[in-house]
Order: C-alpha cells, then structure tokens, then sequence
C-alpha cells in the first residue's frame, strides 16, 4: 500500500487498544500498578510482575495486529507464560547493550559523539522493536542492516512511526503536568504503549508487501479463501452434472451447466474451465457443445486468435470438430488461412463447408478460399 492510501487505515490502528482485551488489559493492569505504587517498596514484585505481563501481552497485540486481525486479543495465562514469550526480555537486554554502548562512546568519544550515537539508537528502536516482534530473535533485533530492512520497507510510514512516538510522549507530558489521578495517569500511560506497538504493527501490515510479510488476515488473503470456496462449489456442480450425464438425464444435465454459465455471463474464461472438466467425459457430445459455445463467444468478443488455439485444441482430439455456424467456421479458416502454420486446419474446416451449409451464401467464398489453399494432404 501506498503511503498515501494508507493514512486513513492508520488510524483505527492507534485507537485499537480503547477496546476488547486490550481496553480490559489497560483497567485492569492500572489497577494493579496503583496498588503496587502504594505497596512502595513491598509493591516492587507486583510492579514488576505486572509489567512484565503488561509488555508480553504488548507484543501479542503487535502479533495480532501484523497478521491482519483487527479486534485486540483477550489476555490469557498462556500469553504470559515467562517460558513462551522472552521478547520484552530480549528488549531490555537490547536496550542494555545500546546503553553500555552509548557509554563507552562517551568515554572515548566524548559527549557531543555519544548523543548523536544516541540520537541513531533512538531512531532505530522502533524497527528494533519490529524485528523482535517479527524474528523473535534477539541477535537479529541487535542487527543494523535489519533495522535498515525495515526503515526501507516502511518508507515513509517509518516516519509517521517516529512521529506517533513524540506526539504521544508530548501529549502525556502535557497531561500528566494536569496533576491528574494516580490511576488516570498510569491508565493513559499503558494505553499510550499499547496504542504504538499497535499503530508499528498496522504499519507493517500495511507494507506487508514491500516487507515480504505473510499475515493470516488480509483482503487478499480473504478474498483468496472466498475464491477457493466459491471454485469448490463450482467443482461440485460439474460432479453434479457428470451424475447426470451418467444417469441418462442429459437435458437436466446441460441446464446445470448453461445456467451456471448464463449466472456468470457467459465468461470465455468459464467457457475454458467447463471444456478442461468435460472433455474426458463418457459422452463427447457435452465437450463438442461446449467448445463450440466457446468458440463463438470468442469470436462476438473479438479475441480470434484464442478462438483458433480453441479449435485447432480441439481438432487434435476430434478431427471432426467443426464450429457451430457457417459465420463462425469461416471465420475461423480465414483466420487459419492467413499463414502462422494454421493453413492445414483451414483446409480441415473447408473440406465439407459446402455441404454442412449448403445453400449458405458464404458457400462460395469458403469454395474459393478452399480452392487457393489447395487440396488437404493426407
């Protein structure tokens, strides 16, 4: 998606965690977190606990949101299962080890180096924060060209990232300068965390192209799976129609599938499907019907040269295939006659034109473009 077409889609991206599991998550955990803040020194575990949980279920909402699911998922005891998620972990060893060395480039470097080393790390800790998300894996996470991957793959939307980050931490500091409620304070605080792991999830789902990114959830991807129910049922119809044709019941056979044809509007592509399924049936007369359906069809839409690969397929089973009218099979020769080694079927559907329409008035152009092409070798 185009950064252009994607700022409106954005949007839902950051007010996704005011709802469902996420919305629970933020009462619930500033609940939490009030108490340990009274607990002072008591309350540490619990803050810790509860933070660790709280930045688990942070990435899972990032999970969610990057493979296409738009209602924030419910909290469970698996999600915060310390064996099963290590990413908010692995974070905090990342954020260490820019840390160390953002002192080590003070030491040897002086100050004004160290802050711009710290101004790099600051605006690569979001694709940091993507590629821990995406990889799980740390040592990948700690990598500069795969932060760079995703800087590229983001484009533009990398830069709405980093300004999402400021406007949030100013709006917060704006907010927390009103002396508002302890709870209040922590709540919009916890809601701001999730609302950008959510809006830098949205973002890779909407590059997901340029990022190489397979979601579980998308347009495509449901339009993919409705398409592939929609050919089962059209799969099941031509069985349908096979059990008739088998049975005997040959007019109730053909009307399943001229109607199913009439429904879509007599599709060539359709045309072309019904032919692949027929043509090994018992009875050769469905095929020959078909084909010549097609045949036609083609020819009133212009498309002449998929007409001839159409019959010239067709001649190589049937040699006595012939279109269904005089316009069409003339049409077809004239078509073959004009060289591109197609000569030979002109001569094939020439060779008995005068007497399947006799007394046609094209008669006498099929019998003069006959005789120029010459006899049909044997």
């Amino acid at each position: 998606m185009h950064p252009e077409s994607a700022w409106p889609a954005l949007f839902r991206h950051l007010a996704r965690p005011a709802r469902g599991g996420a919305a629970a998550v933020v009462v619930v955990f500033a609940f939490l977190l009030v108490i340990a803040a009274k607990g002072r020194l008591v309350g540490i575990p619990l803050a810790l606990i509860v933070m660790s949980w709280f930045f688990k279920y942070a990435y899972i909402l990032f999970d969610h949101t990057v493979r296409g699911f738009d209602e924030p998922p419910t909290l469970s005891i698996e999600m915060v299962n310390p064996v099963n998620e290590q990413r908010p972990l692995g974070q905090v060893l990342i954020l260490g080890v820019l840390f160390f060395a953002l002192k080590l480039a003070q030491s040897y470097l002086g100050t004004p180096a160290a802050i711009a080393l710290g101004v790099i790390f600051l605006f690569f800790l979001p694709a940091s924060v993507a590629v821990l998300g995406l990889e799980s894996n740390i040592l990948k996470a700690a990598y500069p060209v795969a932060w760079f991957h995703v800087v590229r793959g983001l484009g533009l939307l990398y830069g709405a990232v980093l300004l999402v980050i400021f406007a949030v931490w100013l709006v917060l500091g704006l907010l927390w300068r009103l002396a508002l409620w302890a709870s209040l304070e922590i709540a919009l605080g916890l809601f701001a965390i999730l609302s950008i792991f959510s809006f830098l999830g949205g973002v890779i789902y909407e590059r997901r192209h340029e990022l190489g990114i397979e979601t579980w959830a998308s347009p495509e991807r449901t339009a993919e799976l409705e398409s592939k129910e929609e050919w089962r049922g059209h799969e099941k119809l031509v069985m349908d129609a096979y059990g008739l044709m088998r049975a005997g019941s040959h007019i109730k056979s053909w009307e399943m599938l001229f109607d199913w044809l009439k429904s879509r509007g007599f599709l060539p592509e359709d045309y072309r499907w019904l032919c692949e399924r027929t043509v090994q049936w018992d009875d050769p007369r469905y095929i020959t019907r078909l084909t010549e359906d097609y045949v036609a069809r083609l020819l009133v839409l212009k498309r002449t040269g998929e007409a001839l690969d159409a019959v010239v397929q067709r001649l190589k089973l049937d040699p006595n295939f012939r279109p269904k009218s005089a316009a069409d099979t003339l049409s077809v020769a004239q078509l073959a006659g004009r060289g591109g080694g197609a000569s030979r079927v002109a001569r094939t559907l020439l060779s008995d034109f005068a007497a399947r329409f006799a007394g046609d008035p094209r008669v006498a152009t099929a019998v003069a473009l006959k005789d120029h092409l010459g006899p049909l070798a044997p």
